[in-house]
């Protein structure tokens, strides 16, 4: 029986944007991916100065969406341990959990700099790493580094090339405080999501 291929997709989705929900889409798609766990942190590492908003309404922005592709799932196991998520710890956690290939998606501006993480050469050397692209970026610079990142630590890195999608959840965050447009950042259920329970005020 073939095994089963599987991603987590971590973040503090801090709301989840559309270049979060392409990039997922995207992976699942190209990468044949089984089962995408969106995986929102209790606290990043990187975060720690920044309020972030709950959990629970974190969570309920994702559920929102999870309709869209049938890989997609959501899980609360970092959000339940509590304290900053460290990758590799739960990518330690779910390969021992999982019966198949397990694969880490994230976004070309961390990719570049997973060297520098806490037990950084251990991701690189024992999962696939799957991202894209960002729009409005030097991408050369970054290749290079990709290309370093693959001969020096033997990595297994994809580089999709994605429709170019530019959203942040600051932006996001800032143009709700402001009485501003979403102008399509977010899906619309991830919209009425904020609406109704009146987030980033």
């Amino acid at each position: 029986m073939e095994k089963r291929n599987y991603a987590i997709y971590g973040g503090s989705f801090d709301p989840i944007h559309i270049g979060h929900f392409a990039l997922a889409d995207s992976a699942v798609k190209e990468c044949g991916i089984d089962k995408l766990i969106f995986m929102p942190a209790f606290m990043s590492p990187f975060k720690q100065d920044r309020k972030v908003t709950d959990g629970k309404d974190r969570c309920g922005m994702i559920e929102r969406i999870l309709k869209y592709n049938k890989a997609f799932c959501l899980s609360r196991y970092e959000l339940n341990k509590g304290g900053p998520s460290y990758t590799v710890e739960t990518l330690r956690h779910w390969s021992s959990m999982l019966d198949g290939k397990l694969s880490f998606v994230l976004g070309f501006d961390s990719a570049v700099q997973v060297d520098t993480w806490y037990e950084g050469p251990e991701i690189l050397r024992d999962y696939h790493l799957i991202t894209a692209l960002r729009p409005h970026t030097d991408t050369a610079e970054g290749m290079r580094k990709i290309e370093y990142l693959r001969s020096h630590y033997g990595a297994d890195i994809t580089v999709m090339e994605m429709p170019p999608v530019d959203a942040s959840s600051t932006e996001i965050r800032e143009n709700i405080k402001n009485g501003r447009p979403l102008n399509g950042l977010v899906l619309p259920e991830v919209e009425e999501y904020i609406i109704e329970h009146q987030l980033y005020r």
